[in-house]
């Protein structure tokens, strides 16, 4: 799995969160009928336009957890079999 497609996952579950929270909060208002509700599309693309929000800001303040979890998925874009194949102290050996 590349970082991208992992990127691109996480703001899916995000935006998804999203979306059930406030359908959950839009539709289930018995108290206020009269009030017009919003078209399920358009809390879909609010969602997605918020949780992009939500990550773009989480990088910038959080860049630790951002740097950790590119390693997580380079890793497991090599597989842990190719890494554990890798023989990293021959890099460091003098000659």
């Amino acid at each position: 799995m590349s970082a991208q497609k992992a990127t691109n996952d996480s703001l899916r579950d995000l935006a998804l969160e999203i979306y059930i929270g406030l359908a959950s909060r839009v539709y289930s208002q018995p108290d206020k009928p009269e009030q017009a509700r919003p078209n399920p599309k358009v809390l879909a693309q609010m969602s997605f336009k918020l949780a992009q929000a939500f990550e773009m800001v989480d990088r910038e303040v959080n860049p630790i957890a951002v740097a950790a979890a590119e390693a997580k998925a380079k890793a497991a874009a090599f597989g842990a079999a190719e890494m554990a194949g890798l023989d990293l102290d021959s890099l460091v050996k003098p000659r």
